[in-house]
């Protein structure tokens, strides 16, 4: 499995993926900022052209704004209670920033909870963890040992819940979700370096509280 992370966007650097064999369809995870056009000229380069899907983890502007200037159309998977975040400011939080982020006219495709998605070659379960926002999901590809986390769990730490629509109260339960998962598990995260289950069971005090 061949994933190719880059960072990207303006005033929030956020960290893109992009998955698939050379040659072959891609998947795009989290889209951010691209005045440049980076994201169609890398899959023209490197995967004939061919987006099989975009995944969306939330719906904060520096996730998803790339797909407003992308022209290669693909599926956009995001789940039922971020979708909004699309064409509202106020929750994308682009208003933050003397913006007013709207993105409209996708092929959209609602997910929820534990529904699996398959996309490519790829099978891949949808993990809600509505903390950082309220329809914040994680994407679990199992045969690879894969997590793309989003903004739930980085490195060390885990995702802000004083934005619109975050819920402290469901930090631990949505963590949860995420460390029943094998501890080889390799993670992305929408922010800052990789990381895997293991070493977020053993280092990481949000999840480390989970033992207790």
């Amino acid at each position: 499995m061949k994933i190719e992370r880059f960072n990207i966007g303006d005033d929030f650097v956020c960290n893109m993926y992009i998955v698939g064999e050379e040659g072959e369809p891609c998947i795009v995870v989290d889209p951010g900022a691209d005045p440049n056009g980076f994201i169609e000229k890398y899959v023209n380069k490197h995967h004939n052209g061919q987006i099989a899907g975009f995944l969306l983890t939330h719906g904060h502007y520096d996730h998803i704004e790339g797909l407003k200037v992308c022209t290669i159309k693909a599926p956009v998977h995001i789940h039922l209670l971020e979708e909004e975040f699309l064409t509202e400011p106020a929750y994308n939080l682009s208003l933050e920033f003397n913006d007013h982020l709207s993105i409209k006219s996708l092929n959209t495709i609602i997910f929820t909870d534990g529904e699996t998605l398959n996309i490519g070659s790829y099978v891949i379960k949808a993990i809600h963890t509505p903390f950082h926002t309220r329809g914040s999901s994680c994407f679990y590809f199992e045969k690879e040992h894969v997590l793309f986390s989003g903004d739930t769990l980085f490195h060390l730490s885990i995702g802000r819940t004083d934005l619109p629509t975050g819920s402290p109260k469901t930090t631990e339960s949505s963590l949860k979700k995420l460390a029943v998962l094998p501890p080889k598990t390799k993670v992305y995260p929408g922010h800052g370096p990789a990381t895997t289950i293991g070493d977020e069971l053993r280092l990481n005090p949000y999840v480390m509280r989970l033992k207790k």
